[in-house]
Order: structure tokens, then sequence, then C-alpha cells
């Protein structure tokens, strides 16, 4: 840098961008006093030129993408090829045994992910669910912006507000995509944060080869159990439709209320310095702050939470049951629960999403109603509570399974043709 800024060049500069969105970058390294290679800076530009364009796509899901990619590569290496043989038969095992407690099936075989793949294969998983959320934000940000600013001040911004928005939309995709790498590196099966990632069950085996480098039981036992539970899981979701998209609109559901909280805004853009953009960050920070949530988003976040605890505590208890006859097949439970308390795979997610904080204890007591249907019932009757949203177990039915139980045995031995004739209306 040859000499000082002319700061009221800068300040011009800074204030056209403001009202127009566009900034020329020769314009911007003259003023500034340095060279530098237009290209580059154009490159910059066009990324700031991006946050300030009109709401809409404010999330550069490619960059989040990248970010996790960066993450999940970073200790990669090749698990040991004697795993894959031992994974295939543990799959082969688990589906015949599956087909004894459960009608559901899926038969692909098993996908070897690495942790880069799995990470690419969670990454639209990822989009559909937080998609509503960072929209949700981007709109709010830049609205209650608007509202908030005096007119003065709100006339000058102009497109600098969709930058607020926007910002904090890839602020978020950017948090979601450190999420998704960092989890790479502790989930073991493609289902383990609660949704598979695609029809295809999955394993990462390096994260599994270091998972069973140091227990104390059989390693056939760990991998037919994990396998069991992978294609449960899956194949409850590749019989269930609708399943997906019940979470999903659940997500909606939450991101509709989704408001900002801008209170005090109007002390900080006072001060904000014309000379420094740095300053920006300042509303940026404020922005981002949610409001508390509505009685309806937490209604919403409820009906998330139950979801997730009847597909796991259904995956546990399935899985349980159609592998009960491994001789240590409790201890191995207990061993895959305390890696999912460590890992905490589907809690992460979530709470990267939606900031909610999954209960373990909601899910336990889901397995233990699912387990009391088995053994009561039978699978049949467990098979078709997952025929309808509407026929699964309420939050009060997961605390006393026999309330379930009683709902079952009172519809009468017709039970399965009034459902029918349900769906059919």
């Amino acid at each position: 840098m040859d000499e000082q800024p002319d700061r009221e060049e800068l300040e011009r500069l800074i204030k056209k961008m403001m009202e127009s969105g566009q900034l020329d970058p020769e314009d911007l390294a003259k003023v500034a006093g340095f060279s530098v290679d237009p290209s580059m800076l154009s490159n910059l530009f066009g990324q700031v030129s991006a946050m300030t364009g009109e709401p809409g796509e404010p999330v550069d899901w490619k960059m989040a993408l990248s970010q996790a990619l960066s993450l999940a590569k970073k200790d990669q290496r090749e698990a040991a090829p004697s795993l894959r043989a031992e994974v295939d038969n543990a799959f082969d095992m688990a589906r015949l045994w599956l087909s004894e407690v459960t009608d559901f099936a899926n038969s692909n075989s098993p996908k070897i992910l690495s942790r880069t793949l799995w990470a690419q294969e969670a990454m639209p998983l990822f989009r559909e669910l937080s998609e509503p959320i960072a929209n949700s934000m981007a709109v709010a940000l830049s609205e209650n912006l608007g509202n908030s600013l005096p007119p003065e001040l709100s006339e000058m911004m102009g497109p600098a507000k969709n930058f607020i928005g926007n910002a904090g939309a890839s602020i978020f995709a950017m948090q979601l995509g450190q999420a998704i790498g960092k989890l790479s590196g502790e989930v073991l099966v493609g289902g383990e944060i609660g949704i598979p990632l695609t029809d295809r069950p999955g394993v990462i085996t390096q994260n599994l080869e270091s998972y069973l480098k140091d227990l104390e039981v059989s390693k056939s036992e760990v991998l037919i159990f994990l396998a069991a539970r992978e294609l449960a899981i899956s194949s409850l979701f590749s019989q269930s439709g609708w399943l997906r998209d019940q979470i999903v609109t659940q997500v909606r559901e939450f991101a509709a209320g989704l408001t900002v909280d801008l209170s005090g805004i109007e002390d900080i853009v006072q001060k904000i310095d014309p000379a420094n953009p740095g300053s920006m960050e300042q509303i940026i920070e404020a922005s981002a702050m949610v409001s508390p949530r509505t009685p309806e988003q937490d209604q919403a976040l409820g009906r998330i939470e139950l979801s997730l605890a009847l597909i796991e505590g259904w995956a546990d208890a399935t899985a349980l049951e159609a592998t009960k006859r491994l001789p240590s097949i409790l201890m191995v439970f207990e061993l895959y629960n305390r890696h999912r308390a460590t890992s905490r795979a589907s809690a992460k997610t979530f709470e990267a999403l939606l900031g909610l904080e999954l209960r373990p204890r909601l899910r336990r007591e889901a397995t233990t109603m699912w387990q009391s249907v088995f053994d009561q019932l039978g699978k049949q009757s467990s098979d078709s509570l997952w025929s309808h949203p509407d026929q699964l177990p309420s939050a009060e039915e997961i605390q006393t399974p026999a309330a379930l139980i009683a709902r079952i045995q009172n519809s009468g031995d017709d039970f399965e043709d009034q459902l029918k004739k349900f769906l059919s209306e």
C-alpha cells in the first residue's frame, strides 16, 4: 500500500454499494491505494454481490458441501479390505433374522462408505431439512431489519438489507457444513442420525474399524447387530414412504414461525462507521438473534422429537428382537448406546438444524414400548402401526405401553380391515 486511502472517496464508494448493491473492485483498489489482480477482487465482490441480491436462494450449498468434505477428508484412510467381507456376511445373517420379526424388508446390498462419501450423501438430506430454516431466517432478518431502521437509514441501506438476510442464511449453511464434516468421523452406519441417507443401507468402514478395535465382545456379534439395526431403519422408510415427508413437513412448520429479535438495532446502526466495512458485522451478529420460540413452534419441535423417538426406538427394538439369539447381545446394545451417547449423531443433527435437544430417555422409553408390542401382540401389530401417521403411538402411549396395547386389542379382530377402509377414504 502506497498511501492512506481517501476517506471521503471511500465513504462515497461504501454508500454506493449500500444504495445499489454494486461496487467496482478496481475503483476500491485505486481508492485504497494498493495494487492487486482485478480478477481476484472481481471474484471476491462476486460473492458479495450474490449476498446483496434478491432473497430466494441465499445459501451457497456448494460451499457448505466443500466445507463438509474438507473436514471429512482430513484424517480419512482406507479400512482393512477384510472388513468388507465381514460386513457382507453380517448383513446376510441380519437380513435372514429380521425376516422373522418384521415383514418390512430392504434387499439392497450394503454400501461401503468413506467419510467423504458419507458427507456427500448426507448433504441432500441435510439441505432438505435445513432449507426451510435458512430461507425463513433470511426473510426474517431482511424484513425485520427494514422495519427496525429509521426511514432515512432504511432507504440508504437498500439492497444491503438483503445482504444481512442472505449473510445470516449463508452463515447457517457454513455451520451446517461443519456439522456434517464432524459427524462424518463419528457415525458408524448410514441411518445413525435417525433418517436413512439413501435407499441403500450404508457402513462407514473407517469409523467402524476404529469402533471395533478395543471392544471386549465378539466382533461378529457387533457387526450383525449394527447390520440388523441399519436394515431395520432403512426398510422402515422404504415401507412407509410418507415418513420422510412427514419429518420434512414438521421442520417446515417450525420454520414458518421463525422470527428475529432486533431490539436495540437502531443504536447499533448509529454506531456504524461508514469508513469501516467491518463494522457491518455488528448488524449481522445482532440480527442473527432468533426470537424466543412460539407455542406453535414448541409443538412442532415436540412432534419432531416424538417421530424420531418412535423411529429409533422401533429400530432398536426390532434389531434386538432379531438378534436375541446372540450370546452377548445385551452387552453389544449397551456398547452401542455408549457410542451414541458419545457421538450424539442424531442429537447433533437436530441441534444444528433446529436447536432441538433430543432426549435419550424418550428414545429408550420408545424402545421399551415397541418391545412390549412385540412380546404381547407380535410383528404384524407392530408393523401395522406404521401404515399411517394417525396410527402411530402417542407420547402418552410411550409412557404407558399398556394403553397402546389396549388400543390395538380394543380395535377388534378386524383392526386391519378398518385400517384399510380408513386409508382408502
